[in-house]
């Protein structure tokens, strides 16, 4: 056979397989993992992306949420985080970070609008961006009915006027998640998960995503409180390790994440 005609087909060949590795992988994600992206808010200043990972078996779906707050930075990096290295097996894994763009550029709490945005919910579809933002986000998980809501926030140390919370997990309702609250509680307390044990409280704050999905869709919501007086460091990585042990959890990892 003539010699370009092999490297020609070599040629297509290599290219074939690195279509199949590359294609709808985002960094390091597993390559049965497929990503889209989307805005919402689009065309304002609270414009923040929302980014898909698709596993290759059908599954349940999961919203992760960080940086509702814009100066809780631990939060929207872990999630970003996620971004690239979700090993996605099964079902649908959605992640809106920084959720408060305004907020993490300008290291603020608030929005562009001067809001809380963990306050604002179902939001507005006809209100300003913040609003807006908020109502969409709400029926991204009206529409897709996830088994579970995610919330990233950061604790503050003790000050005046300030409910101490530490590193600690809130929920609104326990309805369909005890076993999963019990686990995270357990295996914090006994060293294998996280960095401390972690303490419960309950409910979430009105007009907060946890507590106003969990009481109008009757969709569980989980907020994760990682403690400010801790490093960077150490605050992503607790975040990162609840979120996979969630993700092992509803079967939807490609293998069990190191603890």
């Amino acid at each position: 056979m003539n010699q370009n005609v092999l490297l020609h087909r070599g040629g297509v060949l290599l290219c074939f397989l690195l279509c199949l590795i590359l294609t709808g992988v985002p960094g390091g994600s597993a390559p049965f993992s497929t990503i889209s992206r989307s805005l919402l808010a689009q065309g304002t200043d609270m414009e923040t992306e929302l980014v898909t990972l698709k596993g290759s078996s059908p599954g349940p779906s999961l919203v992760v949420v960080g940086g509702l707050h814009g100066d809780e930075t631990s939060g929207w990096e872990a999630a970003d985080q996620l971004k690239h290295t979700a090993l996605i097996k099964a079902g649908t894994l959605y992640i809106l970070s920084p959720a408060n763009v305004y907020g993490a550029k300008h290291n603020v709490r608030y929005t562009a609008q001067n809001w809380d945005l963990n306050r604002l919910f179902p939001g507005n579809p006809e209100g300003d961006p913040s609003e807006q933002l908020a109502a969409e986000l709400w029926e991204l998980i009206q529409r897709e009915q996830p088994v579970l809501v995610v919330d990233l926030h950061e604790a503050l140390p003790k000050e005046k006027n300030w409910d101490y919370l530490g590193s600690s997990i809130i929920v609104t309702k326990m309805d369909g998640i005890e076993d999963l609250v019990d686990a995270i509680l357990s295996d914090t307390a006994a060293g294998t998960l996280c960095s401390e044990p972690y303490n419960f409280y309950g409910p979430g704050m009105p007009g907060s995503i946890n507590r106003t999905v969990t009481e109008k869709l009757n969709i569980p919501a989980l907020t994760i409180e990682t403690f400010r007086g801790d490093s960077l460091e150490r605050r992503v990585g607790d975040h990162l390790a609840l979120i996979h042990f969630i993700l092992n959890w509803y079967g939807m990892e490609e293998k069990e994440v190191l603890r």
